[in-house]
């Protein structure tokens, strides 16, 4: 016989959502699916109940596992559920064992999460992550996918710490506070008398932005402007070149391996178009908020699960030698990281700031006309990164990561570039409609053969 729940069972917490997540609510129906997806790869045979049970533990103890959206009178809230039988069901639904798809075969792995990057969840329903295992003898694969409400890849890198270290026979993980912060923390001047000057110099920079780009032929490798949007295409993608060499080569040229990443990509995109004067490369580059809030506010990184994430963009034109090339694009970067720092990033953020008023119906309506009109901001690819994840692998786990692919729904080209072992991935997801699949294949042929071309360029200024 069924028992009726307590009233204390039925209480829940409410968040407020930032405007990212209102965003990304707002343009869910306009894009088809909004889940952040990662395929992680093991060493070794993992006994599926047994990774089955971890799971379900890291669901009771980060409670933003359970979020789903709720709409109030003027706005949406999220709603974390009790961690309860309920969840239970939720749960058995969530799970499930794909024992037909072969983990040895890297083309049935990329089929299969290209599949479950497509796949829609109930916002208003739950759960908002869904939790997808392929046994194997020797490599099994774990597909984690989560509505990007609920998380962005710095809370993702916390959650596979945890699932590590405990499929490892660590301690089991204590359930964890709440924390949630407005984005204005990370942006807003610490004095209100700053506001205006703050204002005028973010103004004045978006203007000098803006009307470059007007100026500028942007390359793209999957053109953006369709009416309607189809599906998310993706492809794996390990760069044949070894990280160390990278990393030398990143040296010689003073940046780090995410700019040099950056910088192979805005060479690869001129290449399309060599003797064009006007031919632009522009990369949006993604900056992690939390570094951003003031100490005293007291958010522990750790538990400031949510989405944090702020962008500029890096934008490049000509030809250049390859120093020049890199001390451009390093200005630009430490330029875009100071503005966040001296809080001059507001005005472009403000539109955001007003989601939470604006609300769903007419968000989403802006978003499709904006869509439909060819208005949405043209870019040549959106450029985000893990980081170097090898330290996700304790020094004596016997259970270890060997690969992680991780894609990101978007209307225009993306790329999560990830740092394993000596390898670079370098995943793409794009649009279907804008691009074939053998288009991109050329692209990412583009991009090995630049990084391979700067990598020798760069060791030949220090002979060799």
């Amino acid at each position: 016989m069924a028992v009726a729940p307590t009233p204390s069972s039925l209480a829940a917490p409410t968040l407020a959502l930032n405007h990212t997540e209102h965003a990304y609510i707002a343009v869910e129906g306009l894009a088809g699916s909004m889940v952040i997806t990662y395929m992680l790869q093991f060493n070794e045979a993992i006994e599926p109940a047994r990774l089955r049970a971890v799971l379900r533990e890291l669901v009771s103890a980060w409670p933003r596992f359970r979020g789903v959206v709720e709409a109030g009178l003027h706005s949406h809230r999220m709603r974390i559920l009790p961690d309860n039988e309920t969840t239970d069901q939720l749960f058995d639904v969530a799970w499930r064992e794909d024992a037909h798809v072969d983990a040895g075969d890297p083309a049935a792995l990329e089929r299969l999460h290209h599949q479950i990057l497509n796949e829609v969840v109930p916002l208003e329903h739950g759960l908002l992550c869904r939790f997808r295992f392929v046994p194997h003898a020797t490599s099994p694969a774990l597909f984690l996918s989560v509505h990007h409400i609920l998380f962005d890849g710095r809370s993702a890198l916390q959650f596979l710490t945890d699932l590590l270290a405990r499929l490892n026979g660590g301690p089991r993980i204590p359930a964890q506070p709440l924390e949630a912060a407005s984005h204005l923390g990370a942006l807003a001047p610490a004095s209100v008398l700053q506001w205006p000057v703050k204002l005028w110099r973010s103004f004045q920079h978006r203007a000098r932005e803006g009307k470059l780009l007007k100026s500028l032929h942007i390359q793209q490798a999957a053109p953006q402007g369709h009416p309607y949007l189809s599906i998310h295409m993706l492809r794996h993608h390990t760069v044949p070149v070894d990280t160390q060499d990278l990393r030398r080569v990143a040296r010689i040229l003073d940046l780090s391996v995410n700019s040099l990443v950056t910088l192979a990509l805005c060479e690869t995109y001129l290449s399309y178009a060599p003797n064009d004067a006007l031919a632009g490369a522009v990369v949006r580059q993604s900056v992690d908020l939390r570094r951003y809030y003031p100490q005293q506010a007291g958010h522990k990184p750790r538990l400031l699960w949510g989405n944090h994430v702020g962008a500029f963009l890096v934008t490049e034109v000509g030809r250049k030698s390859l120093r020049e090339r890199a001390a451009s694009i390093k200005a630009q970067i430490d330029e875009g990281m100071d503005r966040f720092e001296r809080r001059e990033m507001l005005w472009g953020q403000l539109p955001g700031m007003a989601m939470p008023v604006l609300g769903r119906t007419l968000l989403s309506h802006i978003v499709h006309g904006m869509q439909r009109k060819g208005r949405m901001p043209r870019i040549s690819c959106h450029a985000t990164s893990l980081g170097n994840v090898s330290k996700l692998n304790a020094p004596d786990a016997k259970l270890r990561m060997v690969k992680l692919v991780a894609a990101v729904p978007s209307v225009s080209m993306l790329h999560v570039v990830t740092e394993l072992d000596g390898q670079l991935l370098l995943p793409v997801v794009w649009q279907r409609c804008d691009a074939t699949v053998e288009q991109v294949d050329e692209y990412l042929s583009r991009v090995d053969d630049t990084l391979a071309r700067i990598i020798d360029e760069g060791k030949a200024l220090v002979g060799g």
